[in-house]
């Protein structure tokens, strides 16, 4: 798979949205039950302008519990996540979380692009409607210039061919690019991925990672749950681990892959490299 004009994948969409803060992510003491299992103990992290950040740890260890906080796919219990300097999901009465509006929510997750495992494509629409719903809903982009954009998406991921085809007709690889051309769509300050290739068959694992890798170079700020340790030490800034619901050791690639000092995370690589 080779991207079409390597180095400017965001050119579709004006470049990367630079968000107004420095600090693009602030989640501070965030708490998460699933009825009486502690799922979050209190987390807190903090991710800057065109940071990329990639969290690793077992199953069950929070990861993916923790970045759908950050666009209130879960609801937290306890402390605050800001993104882009907004209190996502909720409101501050008298000192206390009060659940926001339906309509501040959606605004608010306009700004946060989410990948998902499963792709989670519309299956009545093709590749190129998928793109453009979003953009043609939300933001009331006129026609003309969502379809533009759309086909320009799907060239800077590698699917010039693909704008008519449904997602039944695509590979796994294929329907994960797609899925992130959507989020990109949108002009979000911020990419999630909740393991983006781990649905994947190990042949179409390099084709995903190559576009979010691409991001990568061209500043776009994100946070990825992965298990592909080549893909952390490559493109991370900073490597998170997470065990039991807390962040226990975080830092540079180097550090993580030549002298981690938390022994959870010393036996978790060990099984993994």
């Amino acid at each position: 798979m080779t991207l079409q004009k390597p180095g400017d994948l965001l050119g579709a969409i004006g470049g990367v949205p630079m968000p107004p803060n420095e600090v693009v992510v602030e989640a501070a003491g965030v708490e998460k039950w699933f009825g009486r299992l502690h799922v979050l103990k209190g987390v807190s992290m903090t991710v800057k302008r065109q940071e990329v950040v990639v969290v690793i740890g077992a199953s069950g260890s929070g990861k993916t519990t923790f970045i759908r906080c950050m666009n209130h796919l879960e609801k937290i219990q306890g402390g605050r996540i800001f993104v882009n300097g907004h209190l996502i999901g909720y409101r501050e009465v008298g000192g206390k979380l009060v659940e926001d509006r339906e309509k501040n929510i959606a605004k608010q997750r306009q700004e946060i692009g989410m990948v998902f495992q499963r792709f989670n494509l519309f299956p009545h629409m093709t590749a190129l409607q998928n793109i453009t719903e979003a953009p043609l809903l939300v933001r009331k982009t006129p026609q003309a210039e969502a379809v533009e954009m759309g086909r320009a998406l799907l060239a800077r991921v590698g699917l010039s061919s693909k704008e008519n085809v449904y997602p039944n007709q695509l590979s796994g690889g294929q329907q994960q690019r797609v899925a992130i051309a959507r989020a990109l769509a949108m002009k979000p300050a911020l990419m999630l991925f909740d393991e983006p290739t781990s649905a994947l068959d190990p042949e179409m694992i390099g084709e995903v990672l190559e576009v979010i890798k691409e991001l990568a170079r061209e500043g776009m700020t994100m946070i990825v749950v992965s298990h592909e340790m080549g893909f952390a030490r490559e493109v991370a800034d900073r490597v998170v681990m997470m065990d039991d619901g807390q962040i226990i050791e975080e830092g540079t690639p180097e550090h993580f892959f030549t002298s981690p000092t938390h022994e959870r995370t010393k036996s978790f690589l060990s099984k993994i490299l």
